[in-house]
């Protein structure tokens, strides 16, 4: 956590160490980044330190609280300003108004009252540098295109790669715990988007979610979130092998109800079951462990095999009733993937049977 920088004007000695020395400035995430006791010393160190934080007293000699706040207030608008008056004068209360200090504190103030008044300051600040980061840093720069790319076709074995890649050019904005969260939450949602176009149960998606708590620095950041995609390729590559399933029994189904049209083909299938006819190609050789051509050639093959053994068909009828129109390119296929001729077949079934 960056260090917020204070530093202190006062006059008076005695006060200037007490507050100096008996406050543990680093535990509470705060830098003492100088002091001194009146305004026109302080104005150039405060030029040159910029701190976050300027705590001054109202009444010093050369240049009082009253102008080195205006000092401030000109040059450093983000600059916070906290006025301890030993005078209740309300003139002074509204002149630190006019000129925006944060805090009008009167003397005699506990160290303890002045620490939670700067702590309260302080948070303001983190929280103003936390908004500002995800300003400065275009959330653009997730490529957002790239990640939709990535869920439709990568693999759980890149998603190391694929993530550091993504947040390559956003590490300086990864920095901020608010941005880090940001961009993990837009990573989900956009996760969700999809899983959920893919038709994953919600439930499943559910697996999914992000505990924010892990989110407190950029490493542990990076983990859920390629935690979150290798997931979600799981959740992916399930549903495709189970859609894939499907899509292949309704080809089988197809081919058993329409093997005989001699014009049955791998593109006839593919708009069928509403695939590509190269993406269906894939599928069926991934899902069967065969191609489509094969498998619809064994299955006419098979069913021919059946004609000539039950039946008395002749050759050429077996061939019509298979799906093939020219009985020589039928018994050329025949002899090619059964190592015979349609009657050399029926012969040797024959023989078997008298055996």
């Amino acid at each position: 956590m960056d260090l917020i920088k204070v530093y202190l004007v006062e006059d008076e000695f005695v006060i200037r160490e007490g507050i100096r020395k008996n406050i543990d400035w680093n535990a509470n995430g705060l830098e003492l980044c100088g002091d001194a006791s009146d305004g026109e010393l302080a104005w150039g160190e405060i030029r040159e330190k910029k701190p976050d934080i300027v705590i001054t007293d109202i009444r010093m000699p050369f240049m009082d609280g009253l102008e080195l706040s205006k000092h401030i207030r000109d040059e450093f608008p983000k600059t916070e300003i906290i006025v301890i008056s030993g005078h209740e004068e309300f003139e002074y209360a509204k002149e630190c108004i006019r000129i925006g200090v944060s805090e009008y504190l009167l003397k005699p103030i506990s160290r303890e009252d002045l620490l939670a008044k700067v702590m309260v300051i302080a948070d303001k600040i983190r929280e103003d540098r936390e908004k500002s980061e995800i300003g400065e840093v275009d959330p653009g720069s997730i490529n957002r295109e790239k990640l939709d790319e990535f869920l439709h076709f990568g693999s759980s074995e890149d998603v190391d790669s694929f993530i550091d890649g993504l947040l390559a050019g956003s590490k300086d904005g990864m920095q901020s715990q608010m941005f880090r969260q940001y961009v993990t939450m837009d990573i989900y949602f956009a996760t969700i988007r999809y899983l959920d176009e893919i038709g994953v149960e919600k439930e499943r998606q559910d697996e999914l979610k992000v505990d924010m708590s892990v989110l407190d620095n950029f490493d542990d950041t990076v983990v859920c979130i390629k935690s979150l995609l290798d997931a979600a390729c799981n959740l992916r590559n399930e549903v495709r092998n189970s859609r894939h399933s499907e899509v292949v029994d309704k080809v089988i189904r197809y081919v058993e109800e329409h093997f005989r049209d001699e014009e049955l083909s791998l593109n006839q299938v593919a708009d069928h079951v509403s695939f590509s006819a190269n993406h269906l190609s894939t599928v069926f050789h991934q899902e069967y462990g065969q191609s489509f051509v094969k498998y619809l050639t064994d299955f006419r093959m098979n069913k021919a095999k059946k004609l000539l053994r039950e039946t008395d068909m002749r050759s050429a009828d077996v061939c019509y009733e298979v799906g093939y129109k020219d009985p020589h390119y039928f018994s050329s296929i025949f002899k090619k993937t059964q190592g015979m001729t349609p009657t050399q077949y029926r012969n040797g079934m024959a023989r078997k049977g008298d055996e």
